[in-house]
Parts: structure tokens; sequence; C-alpha cells
């Protein structure tokens, strides 16, 4: 069954732009949907206009967690650590019905 994953990740406003324009790069989305287990994407933009949520589908919590290693080993964290201005925070569901 598959999991979803909640990101979220508060941002400066000009960080969340900046994260907006790097999705729809040639970096962004389009290797994220070329994953290993990726189904499905989705960004929010929170009303303060900093904080962007990431709806993201997976076959596993597995395939997920080996996503963000690649990305993070892929120098994310550098491009998002300086943009923060709270915790990176990641969450899982799984259905129940």
């Amino acid at each position: 069954m598959s999991v979803i994953a909640v990101v979220e990740a508060p941002l400066s406003e000009k960080g969340a732009q900046d994260f907006i324009n790097w999705a729809a790069s040639k970096d962004g989305y389009v290797v994220t949907r070329k994953h290993k287990g990726f189904e499905f994407i989705q960004t929010w933009l929170a009303e303060d206009n900093k904080t962007i949520y990431l709806h993201e589908k997976w076959a596993t919590k597995e395939d997920h967690e080996a996503y963000l290693d690649f990305r993070v080993k892929g120098g994310m964290m550098d491009f998002l650590g300086p943009r923060l201005e709270g915790e990176f925070k990641v969450t899982y569901f799984s259905a129940i019905d």
C-alpha cells in the first residue's frame, strides 16, 4: 500500500519563491518524478507566503526515505538551509480504510 509524506518547510518569503522556481526547473520535480516509487507530488503555499507544504505519494516509506537521501547527498539542504526559518519536517501517513 502506498504511503503519503507531508513535508513542511518554513522558509523566508524569498526562500519559498526560490523553492517554487527550483521545483519547476530541470533539477526539480522532473527528477523527483523519475525516482523509484514516486507516485504523486503537489506543492502548497501557506497563507503566510513562506511555508511550503509538499503532499507526496510514494509506493513505500523506504522509497521516500531513499529519495530524501538522494536529495540530501545532491546538495538540497545546502540550497534549503539558508532559506529555512524553522525545522524541516516530514510526516508519514498510511490509509486506515
